[in-house]
């Protein structure tokens, strides 16, 4: 059990920073905003329900 929980962690860890940096690339990139630093910080901060709205927004161009 503990051996399963030194893996996940990390890895959610990983997954995180991962995402974070996705959304970050997409917004300044491929999207065109000039805000993707601003993207960045709310999925930071508000973790999946920034990442769904941001995926909400983006979809909506």
């Amino acid at each position: 059990m503990e051996l399963s929980l030194f893996f996940l962690i990390p890895l959610f860890y990983l997954a995180s920073y991962l995402i974070l940096f996705w959304v970050f690339i997409d917004a300044k990139n491929k999207r065109g905003m000039n805000i993707g630093c601003l993207w960045a910080l709310i999925v930071l901060a508000t973790g999946p329900l920034g990442l769904i709205a941001y995926l909400i927004v983006r979809n909506a161009d």
